[in-house]
């Protein structure tokens, strides 16, 4: 089988393509989402590329707990960016959800208001990962081109109030096309 040629085409005024005549491992899947175009992936004999739901690189992926709780705890919060406004993006809610740190199963999950706040509920003692994602067509993805939240916790309070922070990376990063963990 021919390697795969990703073409990206950009819908800017007259619009342009770039193609890549290097594949790497990530190449087939990098662009098949844009942000700001509209992106394809040929094969070297012009057929589109196969899905490939179980991406290597996706299935390598380490993730760690970021969020510590020390007791139960009634959990709520706010998400920001960077610039200190809540991430809301066109046609996507984003949501806050907390995962088992080892399994990474969904345990719970609250939609984020126009302020970017949130509310939980009680969640037991314990390490979990902490997850800003968004939810489109009902499909759950990572936010675009956003790095999860670092470490967060909740001591000895029967209330915590976390202000959560997302920031932005400059470029795409292939796990921005991974499922979230």
């Amino acid at each position: 089988m021919k390697p795969a040629l990703p073409v990206l085409c950009l819908l800017l005024g007259l619009g342009s393509c770039f193609s890549f005549s290097q594949a790497g491992p990530f190449a087939p899947h990098l662009f098949r989402e844009a942000l700001l175009g509209q992106t394809i992936c040929l094969t070297s004999d012009g057929r589109p590329c196969p899905p490939d739901p179980e991406m290597k690189y996706c299935a390598d992926e380490k993730v760690l707990p970021n969020l510590s709780i020390a007791k139960p705890v009634k959990l709520s919060g706010i998400l920001l960016d960077g610039s200190g406004v809540a991430p809301i993006f066109p046609e996507t809610q984003t949501i806050i959800q907390i995962r088992d740190s080892a399994s990474t199963t969904v345990l719970l999950s609250a939609p984020i208001d126009e302020q970017g706040r949130f509310y939980l509920g009680t969640v037991p003692a314990g390490k979990y990962r902490l997850l800003a994602v968004g939810v489109e067509n009902g499909k759950i993805r990572r936010l675009p081109l956003t790095d999860q939240p670092t470490a967060l916790s909740c001591n000895n309070e029967t209330v915590c109030n976390l202000r959560v922070a997302i920031h932005y990376h400059g470029t795409d990063d292939p796990i921005d096309f991974c499922p979230p963990k």
